[in-house]
């Protein structure tokens, strides 16, 4: 209960609609007495609570420069009050309301979904699910890549703060919790590609989460068998200037990984704790803060693995027995405050951030394998176990790397709002500039010795043995990174008066036969709107010398179309979009980062073209109050100056060289709606191709006496008498996955309203994978699909009906007690491949296995 409910306050309600009775969202509502200025803003439905002392007051609400409401009204001294509703009389401007609902600087807002409901959830979890183009094939990860793009090229806008993650995890198990806290979230923007020229330098996407305005006291608390984790939200002080959120998490995943194939002891023990603040100066000053600090402590002892892998008539075994431990530490923190101004024509934002990573990476893992032939045949007596030991070797795996990063940013986001003579005109040119500096120390020591044929061996001379791989290196980089850009923002409407609209209905009549039905009306006035964003992004790193100027371009055409819903015909909402630019992503630290552990500090920015082409359509089926969506966008992206990259697990590893090209091109379809009354659903279907080109790299064929291509391991003269060069050109990118879906579906049981099911379902076709000596052309082989199946059952203790209230427990929102099933059908999915090699030479990909089949309880109390 707020503080200053102490003093003789007044609870005061109100709604702001349009003219046709439908609520306005993010309408800034302000309460003036004398000097004094108390504001608070509507929430998605329209509505506003604020508390007042009684007294008279002028008020105003603001739905943009263009259009405020102002009145005068007497809060009388009661215990609450409700004023009469707020009314804006935009005639036709449907457009403009559904695009400041739907869309935030050209990114698109997707619809809101319980989170903390979903299995596994997360905002990351789900943009894989929803989100056409987004794909991540581990689910022990939150990261994920983008229409052929990697984990690096993603930029992470909390509240308008620039988010950066650790940098030496190399494993999902290692990584503990997303920055995002789903109990904070508010609203979630989110752009595949060809976003404004404001947004940051990455090749690939933006994510833009806005957290909470808490406009009263509000409480959660989730426990489950992997965690528990807290939240409360309330605003206070005098005249409700002060607003916070704060969120708490602590997640042991050991139940969850002992499901892997390796066996032993896992202590994975993360938390973390996020706090965010907004003070409210006056009319057009706030103060907002962000901090965050978070422990990843992962510890593990493996013993045992076994993998069965091969065909149904040829068959192996691989077993492994380890030794050792191995133990990681990241302890991050990130603060960030802004300063706000507001008026009527201007908004300008700076902020300041600073992050820090205290990273520790330390193993020693013993491993001693056995290669095993199984028998296949099921009339012998030994089917199914093992006939021959085809191979034995043993590996020592050694680390001791440590990584200290400080980054700090500070940056201003101003926008001018320009008032053209012609009224269907809007113009708006927003700037902006920052500056980056970077600060890594980075001890490396880790090496890999391989006890199998053509791995390590000993020099005949100095009779030691040769290490499969060493990397030992003290390293610090110190960087400056400076950026400006413009962005002209232009919208054109255009009026229709006296649209005629038709709707036809077919029937069959009371003797069977099929009959039409016009329904005809006239629409006094409607507006089209043309979208015109251009800009240009200017930056230069000083570590490397490297500077460059990016122009950004996106056309957006929102043309007059109506349908008939039940006994009206409303707008329909359709959007076609066209963007193209170009996209720079400047080298951080781990692109400078060579694979023996040195810095190539001629590195310079990764550069991309992007050409996107999209349209939205809604529309409305089985007399749903909200409208299904459908959404396409065709793209092409064509990349230059690539910097070559591997991918181990979730770790990405450069080539530290701009020595390729490559492109991306694809098709992503997405529909969303309630397919359930009140549940909302989402489907997706992605297609892409990339492939890159890597200058200069080729390769030697060898021919055998007979003419026939030696192939090692397994052509019986493997006698050289001749060769040819080849060039290999173009080959798959390490994410070149050809098809992925996705499925996000929520379902409850008819008439038990409170009970209901959310089901995820991802699938991604074959990745292309190969050995591992750092070759790209060799990586040609594939491997298996992804598939997987997540499901959870959720039943709401509290549930009441509309209409009915509750006469206990009232201050509680929901109890939510949850069963999750992970992987349900028990799908072995594939993350990586490990090689090794038997006594005749010939090498065998061992499968490392996901996560297997697991249930879980949570329960989730919100006050």
């Amino acid at each position: 209960m707020p503080l200053t409910a102490l003093w003789s306050q007044v609870q005061v309600n109100g709604n702001v609609l349009d003219n046709r009775k439908n609520g306005l969202p993010n309408v800034k509502i302000l309460f003036l007495l004398g000097a004094d200025t108390i504001s608070t803003a509507t929430d998605k439905e329209g509505r506003f609570q604020v508390q007042l002392a009684p007294g008279k007051y002028g008020m105003i609400a603001r739905f943009d420069a263009e259009n405020e409401y102002k009145r005068n009204v007497h809060i009388p001294d009661v215990n609450s009050f409700i004023l009469d509703p707020v009314v804006f009389d935009f005639g036709f401007i449907e457009v403009d309301i559904n695009k400041a609902k739907e869309d935030l600087n050209g990114l698109d807002k997707i619809p809101p979904i319980d989170l903390q409901k979903q299995v596994l959830g997360g905002v990351e979890r789900m943009l894989v699910l929803t989100q056409a183009g987004v794909n991540s094939n581990n689910e022990l990860t939150s990261n994920y890549n983008v229409r052929g793009g990697n984990y690096d090229e993603n930029l992470v806008y909390v509240n308008g703060f620039l988010i950066n993650r650790p940098f030496l995890t190399r494993s999902g198990q290692q990584e503990g919790l997303s920055f995002i806290n789903t109990a904070l979230v508010e609203d979630i923007y989110f752009s595949s590609g060809g976003f404004q020229s404001m947004y940051g330098d990455k090749l690939s996407s933006v994510l833009d989460i806005k957290y909470k305005r808490p406009d009263s006291l509000r409480i959660s608390a989730m426990a489950s068998l992997l965690g528990v984790e807290a939240h409360v939200e309330d605003k206070v002080g005098k005249h409700d200037r002060f607003q916070y959120l704060f969120g708490a998490r602590y997640r042991a995943n050991g139940y969850l990984l002992n499901s892997l194939p390796t066996k032993g002891n896992y202590n994975p023990i993360f938390w973390d704790a996020q706090a965010v603040t907004n003070y409210t100066i006056n009319e057009h000053w706030s103060w907002s803060m962000l901090g965050h600090v978070s422990s990843n402590t992962y510890q593990f002892a493996p013993q045992t693995s076994q993998t069965d892998f091969g065909t149904a008539n040829q068959a192996y075994s691989f077993n492994i027995y380890f030794e050792g431990q191995e133990k990681t530490k990241f302890l991050t923190s990130t603060v960030g405050t802004s300063l706000n101004y507001t008026s009527k024509k201007y908004e300008g934002k700076t902020f300041f951030t600073y992050f820090r990573s205290d990273e520790r990476e330390t193993f020693d893992i013993l491993g001693e394998y056995f290669i095993n032939e199984l028998e296949m045949d099921p009339s012998k007596e030994a089917f199914g176990d093992s006939i021959a030991v085809l191979g034995v070797g043993g590996f020592l795996n050694h680390a001791r790397n440590k990584l200290n990063a400080d980054i700090i940013s500070v940056y201003h986001d101003g926008s001018v709002i320009f008032k053209p003579k012609n009224k269907n005109t809007k113009h708006e040119l927003k700037v902006g500039a920052g500056i980056q500096i970077d600060h890594f120390n980075d001890v490396l020591s880790e090496w890999k010795f391989v006890d199998s044929a053509g791995y390590s061996q000993v020099d005949q001379q100095t009779d030691e043995v040769d290490l499969y791989e060493v990397i030992k290196s003290k390293l610090q980089l110190d960087n400056q990174r400076y950026n400006v850009y413009t962005q002209d923002h232009w919208e054109w409407k255009k009026s229709r008066k006296n649209i005629p609209v038709s709707k036809t209905y077919k029937f069959k009549d009371s003797i069977g036969n099929f009959r039409e039905t016009i329904v005809r009306d006239t629409i006094e006035e409607g507006r089209s709107s043309l979208v015109l964003d251009y800009g240009l992004r200017g930056t230069y790193t000083t570590f490397n010398s490297d500077g460059f100027i990016t122009p950004r371009l996106s056309l957006t055409f929102y043309p007059v179309k109506y349908v008939r819903k039940d006994t009206l015909f409303v707008r329909r909402g359709v959007r076609y979009r066209l963007s193209t630019g170009l996209y720079y992503q400047p080298p951080f630290y781990r692109e400078y980062r060579t694979f023996s552990g040195q810095i190539n500090p001629n590195v310079k920015s990764q550069k991309s073209a992007h050409f996107v082409l999209g349209m939205d359509y809604s529309f409305f089926m089985w007399k749903r109050e909200s409208p299904f969506k459908f959404s396409a966008e065709a793209y092409y992206k064509y990349l230059w100056d690539v910097n070559p990259y591997e991918v181990d697990n979730v770790r990405t590893r450069y080539f530290a060289q701009n020595n390729a090209v490559a492109y991306a091109t694809g098709l992503d379809l997405n529909l969303n709606g309630e397919f359930v009354p009140g549940l909302m659903s989402f489907f997706k279907l992605g297609l892409l191709s990339t492939k890159e080109d890597v200058k200069d790299d080729y390769y030697y064929d060898y021919y055998n006496a007979a003419g026939e291509k030696i192939i090692y391991g397994f052509s019986e003269d493997q006698v050289a008498v001749d060769s040819n060069r080849v060039n290999p050109g173009y080959i798959r990118r390490p994410t070149d996955q050809h098809v992925t879906v996705g499925v996000l579906f929520q379902d409850h049981m008819p008439g038990l309203q409170q009970l209901t099911c959310q089901v995820g379902i991802t699938y991604g076709s074959r990745l292309p994978y190969g050995p591992p000596d750092h070759s790209r052309y060799k990586d040609t082989l594939t491997m298996k699909s992804y598939f997987r199946v997540d499901m959870g059952m959720s039943y709401d203790l509290l549930y009441r009906k509309p209409g009915k209230t509750r006469n206990f427990l009232k201050k509680m929102e929901s109890a939510i007690i949850s069963f999750e099933v992970f992987n349900l059908l028990g799908v072995n999915n594939v993350l990586s491949k490990q090689w090794v090699q038997d006594v005749s030479g010939k090498y065998y990909s061992i499968p490392n296995y996901l996560t297997q089949r697991r249930f879980n309880v949570k329960l989730i109390v919100r006050i």
